[in-house]
């Protein structure tokens, strides 16, 4: 190959690596994709007070958050560290689920993207998702890599279905340096606010919290020693002494609203 050949080779080659996405660039010295356009997306279109901006995103993002999804499929999970593999799954997750909605809005709730006409959750499990594997299920991350993958019922305070009823968003991508410290951040923040209401009762108290922990009271028995107790380590302080010392504490589970958590600035 001649001198100006290789030259040019050389600088094909830098344009095309510049052209690629930074969620599909091997781990570097971090270890992990880089979640920037999801921080840039959450930033400018969601709020936790009131939901995403779908009409927005829609409107103005679509190929952005397409590129996005895209970039993360091609992440190689494996080459990943176990906190940043946990990072990635929630965030895969979120970005496919805000992605499937944008992808058919308007609608008045993603179960309204179902096919079957009772429970109306299929959309769940279709195969929606694109990773290096191939394509997936919402499902199969929530339950297969996240769930039975890590143990840890805090997961469920972390992965939002596109309900009012779900755990916001978090407004910043998970990260593995931190998402133990995020996760943390993310039960207590639900709990402190409408997620969980304790009303005295004679002796005893109940709470009224959400009805995903009965949905999964299973993970929370076996990974977070029972309902009560995790409750218990991650109430606020002002809510915690409403409750008494011992096991005299009833649940009562809030209805859940499956409108979507959509919000027209």
């Amino acid at each position: 190959m001649t001198r100006p050949l290789r030259s040019l080779s050389l600088l094909l080659a830098l344009i095309a690596g510049a052209r690629l996405p930074a969620a599909a660039a091997a781990p570097g010295a971090a270890g992990e994709p880089d979640y920037a356009e999801w921080n840039r997306l959450l930033a400018g279109y969601y709020d936790p007070a009131h939901g995403m901006d779908y009409r927005g995103l829609r409107a103005k993002e679509s190929a952005a958050l397409q590129r996005l999804r895209q970039a993360l499929a091609t992440v190689d999970v494996g080459q990943l560290a176990r906190q940043q593999q946990l990072a990635y799954w929630l965030n895969l997750y979120n970005v496919n689920t805000v992605g499937v909605v944008v992808d058919h809005y308007p609608v008045a709730s993603i179960r309204d993207l179902s096919t079957d006409p009772l429970v109306r959750l299929n959309v769940f499990s279709k195969d929606n998702v694109d990773t290096r594997r191939g394509k997936v299920s919402l499902n199969d991350i929530e339950n297969d890599e996240v769930r039975e993958g890590f143990h840890d019922p805090r997961v469920h305070f972390a992965l939002n279905c596109a309900a009012r009823s779900c755990p916001p968003l978090r407004t910043e991508a998970y990260v593995g340096a931190r998402v133990d410290e995020q996760l943390d951040d993310q039960v207590r923040r639900f709990f402190a606010g409408p997620g969980a209401r304790v009303e005295g009762r004679g002796k005893g108290a109940v709470i009224h919290v959400t009805k995903i922990l009965d949905w999964f009271e299973k993970d929370f028995k076996r990974w977070g020693g029972g309902v009560v107790p995790f409750l218990r380590r991650y109430l606020p302080a002002e809510k915690l002494r409403l409750l008494p010392p011992g096991d005299d504490v009833d649940l009562d589970y809030d209805d859940y609203d499956w409108q979507l958590n959509d919000w027209h600035r």
